[in-house]
C-alpha cells in the first residue's frame, strides 16, 4: 500500500512534493512500535491522549501521522479526522486488505455469556471438522495457539493482525459494548451476530441502559448484506432488537420460548433443554450446570447449525466439552464440599449462580463475593439484596480495587451492609484469599460455597495466601488443609 492511498481515502490534497512511491510498512497508534514506513495514529485515550507522542513517532520514522487536532507544521504529512479510533480502523481495514471478508465471522453480545457461547460454538464446529479461531476474553486462540489478552475486544490494528495471521476458515468473537463504542471493530464484518441478553452492568460507563443498548446493537450494523442475526426474544431488549432489525429487513433468527422461525424451546430440566427447530424435536443437554446454559447451549447451537452442524449432532459432540475456566468451574473437596469459581458480578448473574447451585442439591450456599473499587456503583445495593436474599451466609470481599482504596471499599461495605439491614448475615474480610478459607471452612458436608467476580482472571493485589487467582487458592487450600489460625 502506498502513502498516497491513505490519503486519498481521507480526501487530503496533498503537495506535488509529496513521494507519491513511498510504501507504507506499517500502521499503529503505539508511538513505541514505530519504525521507518509506519503511519501513526494518534488517538486520544482514556489516560494518555496520542498526539503528545507524534513527534516522537515522527523520530521513529513515521511517514504520515493521522489525528483529530489542528496542526500546522509537521515534518511528515498530516491527515486530520474527526474520529482518529475511526480512522485507525479505515487505515487497517485498508492495509491488511480486509481480512475479515476472506473469513466466516460470528460475533457475540451480551451482557452474560459471550464467553461461554463462544467457547460452545468453536467446540460445536471443531467436531464438526471446521478449523476455528477466537477472540476473547479468556484468552485468543489463533492457529491451535493461545494468546494472552487484554481486553475482550482488542483495537481495530490488533483484530485486523490477528485475522490475518489466522488460517482457521472461522472467528468466533466476543464483541463487548465498550468496544462497539470505541469503533475497535471500524472496517470488520460479520456472517453471524448474536445477542444474548442485556443486564445491568457498565452504568458508570454507559450511563442508561438504552445507551448501553444502543452500543450493542452496533454490532448488527456490521453485518455483511446477506448476514444473519441471531437473537434470545426471552430478553426485553432481545425483543426491541428484532423488532428494529426486522424493519431494517435484515435476516434474524430467534432462540426462545416465544422464538418461531429457529429455535423454540418447548421445555427446560436441570441441565437439559427440549428445542423445536421447524418440525423436529431435539434433546439438548450442556456439560455445564444452569438455565443460563440452555440459552447459551441454544443459542451457540442454532449459530453452529446454521453453518451444517445437525441438531441431531449437539448432545454427542457436547459429550466431551471439558468446561471453561471460571465459567462455573467445579471444584469438589474431600469433605463433599463443592466449591464453585464464576465470573459473576452483575446482580442477575449472582442470582443465577446461586440458584444454579441450590437447584443442583446445595443444602447451604456461602457466597463470597465483592465490588469493584471506581466502578458501576449503581448496581451493588441489587446484587447485595440478591446474594444475601438467596445464600445462606456470605462474604464481602475485595473483587478488584480499580484505583480505590482497601479502606474506602471497607467503608462502602460497612455502608451498604447498614443501608440493606444485612450485618448478621454478611459479613466483611477484606482479604479475598483468607474470604474464601474462611467460606470454605465453614462448609459443611453438601454445602456449596460460591466464588463469584473474579472467574478466570488472576489477583492484582496481594494477599495472605501465596496464590494469583480464586483457583489456585482453592487448590491450594486442599492440598495444605490450612486452618484459619494459621494466619
Amino acid at each position: 500500500m502506498k502513502i498516497t492511498d491513505i490519503l486519498t481515502m481521507g480526501h487530503l490534497e496533498y503537495s506535488d512534493t509529496l513521494d507519491q512511491s513511498l510504501k507504507v510498512k506499517g500502521i499503529t497508534d503505539n508511538s513505541n512500535e514505530i519504525k521507518p514506513g509506519y503511519v501513526f495514529i494518534a488517538v486520544k485515550g482514556y489516560k494518555k491522549d496520542g498526539h503528545i507522542y507524534i513527534q516522537q513517532a515522527i523520530t521513529n520514522g513515521a511517514i504520515l501521522i493521522i489525528g483529530e487536532n489542528e496542526l500546522m507544521d509537521l515534518e511528515v504529512p498530516y491527515l486530520k479526522v474527526k474520529n482518529a479510533r475511526k480512522a485507525l480502523g479505515q487505515v487497517a481495514k485498508l492495509f491488511y486488505r480486509d481480512p475479515s471478508k476472506d473469513k466466516i465471522m460470528i460475533g457475540i453480545t451480551g451482557t452474560n455469556g459471550k464467553t461461554t457461547i463462544s467457547f460452545f460454538i468453536k467446540h460445536l464446529l471443531e467436531k464438526q471438522g471446521y478449523s476455528v479461531s477466537s477472540i476473547g476474553t479468556i484468552y485468543n486462540e489463533i492457529n491451535g495457539k493461545k494468546i494472552q489478552t487484554i481486553n475482550t475486544t482488542p483495537n481495530a490494528k490488533t483484530i485486523n493482525q490477528l485475522l490475518v495471521a489466522s488460517t482457521d476458515q472461522v472467528v468466533v468473537m466476543e464483541v463487548s459494548s465498550q468496544g462497539l463504542e470505541q469503533d475497535r471493530l471500524e472496517g470488520i464484518q460479520f456472517d453471524y451476530a448474536l445477542f444474548n441478553n442485556l443486564q445491568h452492568d457498565h452504568l458508570d460507563y454507559h450511563n442508561t441502559m438504552e445507551e448501553y443498548f444502543e452500543c450493542k446493537a452496533l454490532l448488527f450494523q456490521k453485518l455483511k448484506p446477506n448476514g444473519t442475526a441471531i437473537i434470545n426474544s426471552d430478553d426485553s431488549w432481545g425483543i426491541k432488537l428484532i423488532e428494529r432489525l426486522t424493519a431494517e429487513g435484515k435476516k434474524i433468527l430467534t432462540v426462545g420460548e416465544q422464538s418461531s422461525n429457529d429455535s423454540q424451546i418447548l421445555s427446560k430440566k436441570l441441565n437439559s433443554v427440549l428445542v423445536m427447530h421447524k418440525t423436529k424435536r431435539y434433546n439438548l443437554r450442556t456439560p455445564l450446570p444452569g438455565m443460563h446454559n440452555l440459552y447459551n447451549l441454544t443459542m451457540s447451537s442454532c449459530a453452529a447449525h446454521e453453518l451444517g452442524v445437525p441438531y441431531e449432532k449437539i448432545e454427542p459432540y457436547m459429550s466431551d466439552f471439558t468446561g471453561i475456566s471460571g465459567r462455573f468451574e467445579l471444584f469438589y473437596l474431600e469433605n463433599r464440599v463443592t466449591v464453585v469459581v464464576d465470573y459473576a458480578h452483575t446482580p442477575d448473574a449472582l442470582e443465577i449462580a446461586i440458584n444454579t447451585a441450590i437447584t443442583n442439591g446445595a443444602n447451604h450456599v456461602i457466597t463470597v463475593f465483592g465490588f469493584a473499587g471506581n466502578r458501576d456503583t449503581s448496581k451493588r445495593k441489587a446484587m447485595l439484596e440478591n446474594v444475601t436474599r438467596l445464600s445462606n451466609s456470605s462474604i464481602l470481599t475485595v473483587t478488584e480495587l480499580f484505583g480505590s482504596s482497601i479502606d474506602k471499599l471497607y467503608e462502602d461495605y460497612v455502608m451498604i451492609q447498614k443501608e440493606c439491614q444485612v450485618e448478621d448475615s454478611t459479613s466483611i474480610i477484606m482479604d479475598r484469599t483468607i474470604a474464601i478459607q474462611t467460606a470454605i471452612e465453614n462448609a459443611q458436608s453438601g454445602d456449596w460455597v460460591l466464588l463469584l467476580g473474579k472467574g478466570h482472571e488472576q489477583y492484582k493485589e496481594n494477599y495472605a495466601l501465596n496464590t494469583k487467582s480464586d483457583q489456585e487458592t482453592v487448590l491450594y487450600l486442599q492440598k495444605n488443609k490450612l486452618s484459619i489460625s494459621d494466619h
